[in-house]
């Protein structure tokens, strides 16, 4: 028996909460879940956006700033995840992108272009597999 046996705390409400104070813009703390291992960008946590409901699972990576290879330069975008939306575990967002709502993303993704609202898409890069029913 421990101290804080009595103690209960969801975990992923409090790393929601944690990237929140960290400047990643989540609108709804108590329903986003943040998988373990999960990398936002440090550098620009403010261009990452996350709606309602949405699921980011384990070592899922949030970059939004990236290399111009054309230009050698660095240059910055939003991420933006909408509501709903399930992102598949060790999925890495590369370039700024919007994901829809109640889209999947599956495991291993390499996201580099938007995904429209209802829709699945996997692989590397992400491409499209099916759209989604509403009652899925």
């Amino acid at each position: 028996c421990t101290l804080f046996d009595n103690i209960l705390i969801d975990i992923h409400k409090f790393k929601s909460l944690l990237c929140k104070l960290g400047g990643v813009r989540i609108q709804d703390v108590k329903n986003t879940f943040i998988g373990e291992d999960v990398i936002f960008d440090t550098n620009y946590p403010e261009d990452i956006i996350i709606e309602s409901g949405v699921r980011i699972t384990a070592r899922c990576i949030l970059l939004t700033h990236f290399k111009d290879s054309q230009k050698g330069t660095f240059s910055r975008g939003t991420i933006h995840i909408k509501e709903k939306a399930y992102i598949g575990c060790n999925s890495i967002f590369c370039k700024p992108v919007t994901v829809g709502k109640r889209a999947i993303i599956g495991a291993g993704s390499i996201v580099t272009k938007d995904i429209p609202d209802n829709e699945v898409w996997a692989g590397n890069p992400a491409h499209f597999i099916k759209k989604r029913l509403p009652q899925d």
